[in-house]
């Protein structure tokens, strides 16, 4: 065999191992593939899972963060929601369901007029069967003139030729005049006839200028001042008016009056301070006024024949002090208020009585931001019993039967009890604090609140003093605020006189008149007024 051929036959056999050897290491990196394979599908399932739990969290923690806000916000919006609705109370609030005055009724609003009288369906004006009220005809001696109406011609032929026959027709008129005086006051040199002593009258105060304005303009401006409340300078111009222009004031002149009748009134109003201390029972209260555009407050103490005023620039304890007749009243008086707290300090000795009608306004209140009925039968039953107050003390009676009262009193417990369960069941309304913290107000001075049903020589409102704050503010609408706080206290003092004297029948120019002369009226001489008279 040649050897040529050898070789190929022995490179055959090579390569037939070679390729056997291939195969097997082919299988051999087969089977490794498969493992790792597997071990990388094992690897990315495990990975896979993990991510898709991390995401799964994530996404669920997202889910439930998100819902946190949106329970956030939704918290959020009922909270601006009450505060709103709060904002808007305040708004609503008017003279009928809270102490604000008509007189602070914004422009463009109905302004509510205090009454709680019931509405019926008589008619406005006067009713059926009341007699009229008209002047009467003048007796033949009180006529101080008479003028003769006698027609210019006669009707049928116009002949200016009349003769009076008779007059059996008559109409009288009650007018006035006014009548200016110029007076001039002499003092005489006098000589004594016993000792030859020569002397002269002393010349009054009231007279120590060349030419003063008499007691009488006096007393008109202040009147016009502070009853009429005209302005300063309105003031100067109905007077100059009324005399044809022959008294022309000056406005500086007005405002020297108020000092000076003011002045004239120490006694007096040291006076009222001791009555008002001694009384069974006086009101208090008090009211905004302004005094160069910043808020100063107008007191008042009243009894049913007295008034007495004080301004202060602060509404503070120090005023009441300064007063010092809260401080000084005893533990026999019955002071009416409108729920004012510091009524009920320590160093206070008086009874305290609540006003009927400044709580009939706060039930009013809750009822109208609550929904909530009970205010209503609380106020029905109060009113109820009033006027069953007011019909006995129109029989001369002085107080309610024991039953009667007792029925009252477990009526207002029954109404209170359910205003606390109705309040607990509905603490997400907007007005839940304010309700319940009426409603323990109620509870808690209950015996002040029904004071009134129990002894009829109570008042059952603090209406007296209401009223008397009232013109102050037709003062400040008129005329504007005060320029100081002396001019305040001058207006008080004037005020207190003059309203004490017409509550006692005095006239008021003649209480002015006195008052400017520097003899005002006492406070006994007022009272004694009627008797005397």
């Amino acid at each position: 065999m040649e050897k040529s051929e050898l070789q190929r036959q022995f490179s055959f056999r090579q390569l037939l191992g070679y390729n056997a050897k291939l195969k097997s290491d082919l299988l051999n990196l087969r089977h490794d593939y498969n493992i790792l394979q597997r071990q990388q599908e094992n690897i990315i399932n495990k990975e896979v899972t993990i991510r898709t739990k991390e995401l799964t969290d994530k996404i669920k923690t997202l889910e439930e963060t998100h819902c946190i806000e949106k329970r956030d916000y939704q918290s959020q919006i009922e909270v601006l929601k009450k505060e709103l609705a709060k904002k808007q109370s305040i708004i609503d609030n008017n003279s009928e369901n809270s102490g604000i005055p008509t007189s602070k009724t914004p422009i463009g609003q109905r302004k509510h007029i205090p009454n709680t009288r019931e509405k019926t369906d008589k008619l406005s004006g006067g009713q059926v069967g009341h007699k009229k009220h008209k002047l009467v005809k003048f007796k033949d001696e009180e006529i101080t003139d008479n003028v003769s109406v006698v027609p210019p011609c006669c009707p049928k032929c116009k002949s200016e030729h009349i003769g009076v026959l008779e007059t059996n027709i008559t109409k009288d008129e009650t007018d006035y005049d006014v009548k200016l005086i110029k007076r001039r006051y002499e003092f005489p040199e006098c000589e004594c006839l016993e000792c030859s002593n020569t002397f002269r009258a002393k010349i009054p105060d009231e007279l120590k200028e060349e030419n003063q304005y008499g007691t009488t303009v006096q007393a008109l401006c202040v009147c016009l001042t502070n009853e009429i409340y005209t302005p300063f300078n309105k003031t100067v111009k109905l007077v100059s008016g009324i005399t044809d222009g022959q008294i022309n004031l000056s406005e500086g002149y007005v405002i020297k009056l108020q000092s000076r009748a003011s002045g004239y009134l120490d006694e007096f109003i040291n006076d009222c301070k001791k009555h008002m201390i001694k009384s069974d029972t006086y009101g208090w209260d008090d009211g905004v006024i302004q005094i160069n555009t910043h808020d100063a407050y107008l007191r008042i103490y009243a009894t049913e024949k007295v008034s007495l005023f004080f301004a202060h620039v602060r509404k503070n304890e120090e005023g009441l002090d300064e007063d010092g007749i809260l401080s000084n009243t005893s533990e026999s008086t019955t002071v009416m208020h409108d729920h004012l707290l510091h009524n009920y300090n320590d160093k206070y000795r008086f009874k305290n009585v609540e006003c009927l009608i400044h709580l009939i306004r706060r039930l009013k209140k809750s009822e109208q931001e609550t929904s909530h009925d009970w205010p209503l039968k609380l106020k029905k039953l109060l009113s109820k019993t009033n006027d069953e107050r007011n019909k006995l003390i129109d029989e001369d009676k002085t107080s309610f039967d024991k039953i009667y009262l007792e029925q009252v009193n477990k009526k207002y417990d029954e109404i209170i009890s359910e205003a606390y369960k109705i309040n607990d069941e509905d603490t997400s309304n907007y007005w839940f604090k304010e309700e319940l913290g009426f409603i323990k107000d109620l509870d808690k001075f209950k015996k002040n609140y029904l004071l009134w049903t129990e002894d009829f020589s109570l008042p059952s409102t603090n209406n007296n003093c209401e009223r008397n704050i009232r013109p102050v503010k037709s003062k400040m609408k008129i005329s504007g605020h005060f320029r100081d706080i002396k001019y305040a206290e001058y207006y008080a003092r004037i005020r207190s006189y003059i309203e004490t004297c017409k509550r006692n029948g005095i006239n008021i120019i003649t209480a002015c008149i006195r008052l400017m002369i520097g003899n005002p009226f006492t406070l006994h001489e007022i009272l004694n007024y009627q008797d005397e008279k």
